[in-house]
């Protein structure tokens, strides 16, 4: 196995000798770091028509917040450059995710809350949010916590967050 170097960006390559039958066909798979997350934003008509009501600064704080919901439960965590991994953001710590003052961050908290898009949790004596899995959901399905947090708001959407 021989080794090369991009001089420019000083990537490592590797070269590799594969032997196959003329049936069979290779593909390269590049395993995801720690730091990809699979986090989805529902795409249903229904969900189209609700993201469609938030404002524009609603919109952005909502979409610059999604990366930090846990997998499965969607509660609003931190990843040690924000926040300490796996304690709940503050208002204060969303506001600088969403590069926004914190008045505004605690509004948009607030108004989030009322329209159910996020929801306080009581974790070891710590308040957390949790996004609705309804509006994004952080992983391949949702925990029965998470579903159990939004079982009113999913039983009168009609939808199943789980669902593609």
């Amino acid at each position: 196995m021989r080794q090369f170097v991009d001089p420019d960006t000083g990537e490592v390559f590797y070269e590799e000798q594969i032997l196959r039958r003329p049936d069979e066909i290779v593909k390269i798979f590049r395993p995801a770091g720690r730091s990809s997350k699979f986090v989805k934003i529902k795409a249903s008509q229904k969900a189209k028509r609700r993201l469609r009501k938030l404002s524009l600064a609603e919109a952005g704080f909502l979409l610059k917040i999604t990366p930090y919901a846990s997998e499965g439960t969607n509660l609003l965590e931190g990843d040690n450059e924000r926040g300490q991994k796996g304690v709940p953001l503050t208002v204060k710590d969303l506001a600088m995710v969403a590069d926004c003052s914190y008045p505004q961050a605690r509004k948009i908290v607030k108004a989030f809350i009322a329209e159910r898009i996020l929801r306080r949790v009581e974790i070891d004596g710590r308040t957390a949010l949790a996004i609705n899995p309804l509006y994004s959901l952080n992983g391949k399905s949702a925990e029965t916590s998470l579903l159990q947090l939004f079982k009113w708001e999913i039983t009168e959407a009609g939808e199943d967050p789980n669902s593609e």
